[in-house]
């Protein structure tokens, strides 16, 4: 048996434009691996602590960390977090050499450790891991010697030596196996909740990140959601996030979920938030959010040319999804979602994007400015759509078919177009909402 001084770290950062007014979004996969660490049945003895500060304060993060004397360090990073984290990192494994240093989350990839301002990742890390960061975060704590070969034959964790990577291919499981923090007493009350009913996706996106995952076969058991979802109201959640690739992108997953609802009733007291792919709608998917009643459903559309979604590998059927984005606006609140900045497309082609998304019944159309993902479009991308891209933060500078001066005058342009029409500015998101056919 080992006995650890395990350290996780994050940044939650608050929403953009304070969307969310006092609800607050609590970071979940750095508490799943809390969860499956703190709760291993074969190492009880583990004392984990988080370090969440909210903003990318090094400073605060090495002191606190430091003062913990831990044996492990495990940082989850993505966009808004990784530059900060990883000076954290670099800062720690100088003062505290002997510590290990493990990085997860959805940008902790060898492409993106490749990048100028991350390189030599082995002066600042022991290890990496791609994908599902609970059983790998497990292993290694429980390891009873934290070398550099029995960290590196851990199923799921990345390692670096002679300046080459080696990856230990990650264990199948089974999901319902997964120690869950809400379950575990570890989310505070009045959060929002998380849930998941499957892991992976079915379709392969070049833009998105699900893409690279797994064909979303794996599914939690309609008896693990019915725990979560007392978990939830034992907590007094007020909304649930469902953070599956899309409602409808597995079906047994979904049907778990529904049957998760129909024990509990849960999402009839509960805002629920999804996101649903037009084009695989069935009665039973319209049924469910006639049963569970006001949701808010994220429908990408990220562009209407089908060149340009071909171009990025997304299936199409236009008059379909038409269809689809009607019938579900019949019955639920609608957010469409565009990418503004996509190789392959131009300025001409996302305002024709645009203007046609704020022709439809929706409650709101959201623009996001691209960005270049590690398992997206850094590694997925085509070499002759030549993409400049900001390291820290991971957006298009420029891109075939966009110059940097046009992506920059296309910002300014959706400024002003969000403010006159009375929508909401993110740092890289622009919030259209629905006009009244009375409006100009």
């Amino acid at each position: 048996m080992s006995c650890r001084r395990i350290a996780l770290a994050c940044v939650t950062p608050r929403p953009d434009a304070d969307e969310l007014g006092p609800l607050r979004l609590p970071s979940f996969g750095v508490r799943r691996v809390e969860a499956a660490v703190a709760g291993d049945r074969e190492n009880p003895g583990h004392v984990v602590q988080l370090f969440d500060f909210g903003v990318g304060d090094i400073s605060a993060y090495v002191d606190a960390i430091l003062g913990f004397e831990p044996d492990i360090v495990g940082f989850s990073i993505y966009v808004w977090s990784t530059p900060a984290l990883i000076a954290t990192a670099r800062e720690v494994k100088r003062r505290r050499p002997g510590c290990i240093v493990i990085f997860g989350g959805p940008s902790a990839r060898q492409a993106l450790f490749e990048l100028a301002p991350y390189r030599e990742p082995e002066t600042f890390l022991d290890a990496i891991v791609e994908g599902d960061g609970e059983l790998p975060m497990r292993d290694i704590a429980g390891l009873p010697e934290l070398t550099h070969a029995a960290i590196a034959a851990v199923p799921g964790a990345t390692t670096r030596a002679g300046g080459r990577w080696t990856r230990t291919p990650a264990r199948t499981t089974d999901l319902d196996a997964i120690v869950s923090p809400f379950q575990l007493g570890l989310m505070q009350a009045g959060d929002v909740a998380y849930l998941e009913s499957y892991r992976g996706c079915p379709l392969s996106c070049r833009f998105c990140e699900w893409g690279h995952s797994s064909k979303a076969k794996a599914v939690f058991s309609a008896d693990y959601l019915t725990a979560e979802m007392q978990a939830f109201e034992r907590l007094k959640s007020p909304a649930l996030f469902l953070l599956d690739a899309g409602l409808n992108l597995n079906i047994q997953g979904f049907r778990n979920l529904r049957e998760a609802n129909r024990r509990t009733g849960y999402l009839k007291r509960s805002l629920f938030w999804a996101e649903i792919y037009p084009s695989f709608i069935r009665d039973e998917h319209m049924d469910f959010l006639g049963e569970i009643g006001p949701a808010y459903l994220g429908v990408g559309m990220q562009s209407r040319d089908p060149t340009v979604l071909a171009l990025h590998s997304r299936q199409t059927d236009p008059a379909r999804f038409e269809r689809s984005v009607y019938d579900l606006a019949s019955v639920t609140t609608i957010e469409l979602q565009i990418i503004m900045g996509l190789p392959g497309d131009t300025p001409d082609g996302f305002r024709r994007t645009l203007d046609y998304a704020l022709s439809l019944p929706v409650q709101a159309v959201r623009a996001y400015h691209c960005l270049v993902l590690p398992d997206a479009l850094m590694t997925r991308g085509l070499p002759d759509w030549d993409m400049r891209y900001n390291p820290d933060d991971l957006s298009m500078i420029s891109c075939l078919g966009w110059s940097a001066e046009q992506i920059q005058s296309m910002r300014a342009e959706l400024d002003a177009r969000a403010h006159r029409r009375g929508g909401k500015i993110g740092r890289y998101w622009w919030s259209f909402p629905r006009r009244h056919p009375a409006q100009r």
